[in-house]
């Protein structure tokens, strides 16, 4: 199956942006791979890249070839997969993208049940926001996404939502620790450490502060939930997350949830999607259908 590597070199130089960085990758030498690009021009009777000083970019040939290309790969790997199939399951690969709310707790324990039933399974995953995280599906880079809030396409095919409260972070020493549920507005006679607009929770929250703006004393915002938590150390500070991505307070006890009045803040959609018309391997395939039976029986418990 040369050709077969033909696309991987063309899939590389893409990723990387230029010969020299993608032939690093590749173990091949600069001009051998820039040889093999060229002849892939010339049986097609156009070129598919532009080259600059400063690397390739893709003509408008080349995106309709390296759709074609992404498309061969991906149904490559599904067979490849199905065939892995017919023995069990023995081996595969799934590949997600996830928005940062998932990392804490939620996919870790969705992969490590996965893998109890079927070792030979390995993972990727990259944790981006929401609009980077449907990109990757289109360009064939993911999968699976799994996204807080996403800013869907008719490319994408939502599996499931599910609706996700928010809820105020503080330190377990806060005031406001020792109350069952809090209020928006007791929340903001404090400082607030705020999502930063890439992350969904503060597309939620963005019309409320605008209308509370003489109130809102905004102290930090951040893309990192992570930095957030740590921001919450000072005892005074409140922030913002999804139910599914605040800490396990058997493990993290120093920062704690509280559930917002329902009232005050509308839930966050959760979504698990896959590129439409693409089929998924047979080891993507069957998390996906963990991931939502998982998220179906949340929806069940609210």
């Amino acid at each position: 199956m040369k050709h077969l590597r033909l696309f991987e070199y063309i899939d590389a130089v893409v990723r990387a942006g230029s010969i020299r960085r993608a032939s690093e990758t590749l173990y091949i030498t600069p001009s051998a791979l820039d040889r093999r690009i060229q002849q892939v021009e010339e049986e097609l009777g156009t070129q598919i890249f532009e080259r600059h000083a400063k690397g390739m970019r893709l003509t408008a040939a080349g995106e309709i070839f390296l759709d074609y290309v992404r498309r061969h790969m991906a149904d490559l790997d599904r067979v490849r997969s199905e065939i892995e199939g017919l023995k069990g399951l023995r081996k595969g690969h799934v590949a997600i993208v996830a928005s940062q709310a998932l990392a804490l707790k939620f996919l870790p324990e969705q992969i490590r049940l996965f893998r109890s039933r079927y070792p030979g399974v390995s993972f990727s995953v990259r944790i981006a926001d929401r609009g980077e995280a449907l990109k990757s599906l289109i360009a064939f880079e993911a999968d699976l996404a799994v996204v807080v809030f996403p800013k869907m396409s008719s490319e994408v095919m939502q599996l499931i939502m599910v609706a996700q409260p928010v809820v105020a972070l503080m330190s377990a020493l806060h005031p406001l620790a020792a109350q069952p549920t809090v209020r928006l507005s007791e929340c903001l006679n404090y400082p607030l450490v705020l999502p930063d607009a890439s992350l969904g929770v503060r597309e939620l929250l963005q019309p409320i502060l605008i209308r509370r703006t003489n109130k809102a004393q905004i102290s930090a915002e951040t893309n990192s939930f992570e930095l957030m938590r740590g921001l919450l150390q000072d005892q005074r500070s409140i922030g913002f997350q999804i139910a599914i991505g605040t800490p396990d307070s058997l493990q993290e006890s120093t920062i704690i949830s509280r559930p917002i009045d329902e009232r005050d803040v509308p839930a966050a959609p959760l979504i698990c999607a896959q590129l439409r018309g693409r089929t998924l391997s047979v080891a993507a395939a069957r998390f996906a259908d963990q991931l939502t039976q998982q998220l179906d029986n949340m929806n069940l418990s609210v």
